[in-house]
């Protein structure tokens, strides 16, 4: 019987971790922390038309987050070059970072070796800090469902 081992899950206390914007200015998930709920997401990139359908909703429903007072933080393995150019095209208004080495992809617990990518993925972060949903797809087209999370989002008192 195989047992899944998750360092990262609802409950426990989200880390911090601090990556590079497709622009090269750092950015620290504990300089939000506190002041916000957090959107944590990990999508696999502008090759895979599941990721860029995914940030177009997003985006879409990004004004209706922050009034919501939530902040949306993208995550992605690629390259900032690439990363920068789907930023650009997709006019995303969050805060995209790249993680080319896959550390805070693992950390997370969303790295696919068979692969040796990302899985897709979102976290609920609440302003103490703690992880109030965990959602890890297990193929592309498996991303965090924005209508639930849409709900989630209005009935918490995170």
């Amino acid at each position: 019987m195989y047992k899944l081992i998750l360092r990262l899950d609802v409950g426990s206390r989200a880390e911090d971790f601090t990556l590079e914007s497709p622009d090269g200015k750092p950015f620290s998930l504990g300089d939000v922390m506190g002041k916000a709920i957090i959107f944590l997401t990990f999508f696999r990139g502008g090759f895979d038309m599941e990721s860029v359908k995914y940030l177009k909703e997003l985006n879409n429903v990004y004004d209706k987050l922050r009034d919501m007072g939530v902040e949306v933080v993208a995550v992605t393995p690629e390259l900032p070059q690439k990363a920068k150019g789907l930023a650009d095209a997709l006019s995303l208004k969050f805060q995209v970072l790249c993680d080319p080495e896959l550390k805070v992809t693992k950390q997370y617990d969303v790295y696919d070796p068979a692969s040796e990518w990302c899985w897709p993925a979102g976290f609920i972060i609440d302003r103490d800090g703690t992880i109030q949903y965990a959602f890890r797809g297990v193929s592309p087209s498996n991303t965090p469902p924005l209508h639930y999370l849409l709900k989630k989002f209005r009935g918490a008192s995170l």
